[in-house]
Parts: C-alpha cells; structure tokens; sequence
C-alpha cells in the first residue's frame, strides 16, 4: 500500500513549521510590517481586510489539518485490519473504529451478501469517493474564495479612492484627498499580495491533501480487492471458481480413498497370509501331539505287559469276598 499516514503527519508538520516560521517573521519584523496594513490615510480598512483575508486562509488550514488527522487514523485502521486478515485473525474488524472507511465497506460487502445481490464494487468506490469529496466543501470554498477575496480588498480601496478622488475634482488643492486616493490605492495593491501569498501557500498544501485522499482510496480499494472481495465472491465465474476447487478437491479425496481401499486389501491379503500360515502351524503341532499320544501309548502298552510277564501276572481278576463273609467269621 502507498504511504498515506506518513505523508498526512509531514504536511501537518509542515502546516505547523509555516505558521510559527510566519509568526516569528511578524513578530520581529513588525515595526516594517505595520505600515504595510496600516494606512493613515484609511485607517484600520487596510487591517480588517486584510486579516479577514488571514483568517480565511486559517479557517482552511485548520480544516485541511483536521483531514490530515482524519486520513492518517483511516490508514492506521486499514493497516492494523490488514495485519489480522494475515494473521488469520477470527474477526479482523474487532474494536475497530466503527465509523472507518474499511469497516464501513466490509459491512457493506456482508448486508450485499445476505440478501444475494451482485457486488458492484466500483460502485461501492464511487460512493466512498462521493462521501469524501463531500469533507472538502470548506477547503474547495476558501480555495476558491481566496483570490476573490484579494479582488474584493482591491475593489474596496479603489472604491474610497476614488470616493476621495470625486471630492478632490471640487477642490483640486485639497492635498489631503489626494492623500486618501493614493492610500487607497496602496491598499488594493497590499490585500492583493496578501491574498496571492495565501492562496498559494494554501493551493500547495491544499494539492498534498487531495494526493494523500487519492492515495487512501487507493489503498482501501486495494486491500478490498485482495483480503474482502475473496470472502464475498458471487459472481458466475466466483461460482464456477469455487465449483472446480470443489471438484479438483473431490478427486483428490477420492484418490485418497482409493489408496486407503489399497491399502486395506494389501492389510487383508498379508491377514489371510497370516491365518493360513498359523493353521498350517496349529496343524503341525495337532500331528505331532497324536504322534507323540501314540507313542506313549505304545510305550506304556509295553511297559505294562513287561511288568505283567515280570511278575507273571493273570490277565483274570482275583475275585473277592464279600464283606459280609469277613464279618460272619
């Protein structure tokens, strides 16, 4: 963005530098100065004009200092909203002044997307641009106003001297009436040089203002077009924009998924590996249990007819008596 506060505080540094520079000449040079907007011919209608042209030349620069301050709070505002959206701030508008160009146009932008309706935004910067030319009707006036206030004191002082040039025809050797006629001349001349002076001190700085205007609508349309208008996108193409993200993120979903399904049957086929190979083991080991049940089977099978040929043992059962025989005896 172009540098909007630091030109805004430079000019009102430079307002303020002309002022007490202009004060400090006055003042020490006021001894020379005094004859120059006093007449004793006039009297004081060399001062009153004269300072109202001064003092219309202050009403502006304090008009124009106040849109210094003005324009440099409106660029530290879109800065500082600036800095949030990059950051990924939840809200970006929060405890901002209210009454700020950016927060104006993002609530703007939200009332047009809510009710569906197309964003014009050149539009939308023909009405700020409107709003902000309506700050300079002061200033246009008195730059306007100022060379004509030169003229008016110029036609003024010619007015009483030729006032006094009409008695002077009555009484040609009245020298005082020629006094007046070349006093009011003399002070045509100065309100016109006091007011050549202010108009051009004020016409620059007065062209510092309108850049630095310029300058921050530039910036607000700006950082409208690349951190607002991207959330607000209801045009056909903005739809179709968002369509083929959509569809360009469906495929890379979908090949997601299609990885994953590869995956799960590689898992699969390694399981089954595993199960088959495991009732192969538990196989084996049932054959080698019966084969080893059979052979101690066979073993005690020999062993106990070794002990029975050992021992000569009958293979019938030596019966036995009944108790009740052991208890007759």
């Amino acid at each position: 963005m172009k540098p909007v506060k630091a030109r805004a505080y430079t000019s009102l540094f430079l307002i303020v530098g002309v002022l007490l520079l202009t004060s400090a000449v006055i003042f020490i040079f006021r001894e020379v100065l005094t004859p120059f907007f006093y007449s004793k011919q006039l009297g004081t209608l060399g001062i009153v004009l004269n300072l109202a042209i001064i003092l219309l030349f202050l009403m502006g620069l304090i008009r124009m200092m106040a849109l210094f301050l003005s324009y440099a709070h409106e660029e530290a505002v879109l800065e500082r909203f600036v800095d949030r959206v990059k950051d990924n701030a939840a809200n970006p508008l929060h405890k901002l002044d209210n009454q700020s160009l950016i927060v104006e146009r993002v609530n703007a932008l939200q009332i047009l997307y809510d009710q569906n309706a197309e964003i014009n935004q050149g539009s939308l910067a023909s009405i700020v641009a409107a709003g902000e030319s309506a700050r300079f009707t002061l200033v246009r006036f008195v730059h306007n106003i100022l060379i004509i206030s030169g003229v008016f004191g110029t036609v003024v002082s010619l007015s009483v001297a030729l006032f006094s040039a009409e008695g002077l025809l009555n009484t040609p050797d009245d020298m005082q009436k020629m006094g007046a006629i070349l006093g009011g001349m003399s002070t045509a001349l100065k309100t016109t040089i006091t007011a050549i002076l202010c108009y051009a001190v004020f016409s620059y700085f007065h062209l510092r203002l309108q850049d630095i205007r310029t300058q921050l609508l530039a910036n607000l349309e700006q950082t409208t077009a690349l951190y607002v208008m991207p959330h607000f996108r209801t045009t056909e193409g903005s739809i179709l924009n968002d369509v083929s993200i959509l569809t360009t993120e469906l495929r890379q979903a979908a090949e997601a998924v299609i990885k994953i399904q590869e995956r799960f049957l590689q898992a699969g086929d390694r399981l089954q590996l595993a199960v088959d190979d495991l009732q192969g083991q538990i196989s084996t080991i049932g054959h080698s249990l019966a084969r080893t049940v059979e052979t101690n089977s066979d073993d005690l099978r020999v062993i106990r007819e070794s002990i029975r040929e050992g021992f000569r043992l009958d293979d019938k059962p030596v019966p036995t008596l009944p108790k009740t025989a052991l208890i007759s005896r």
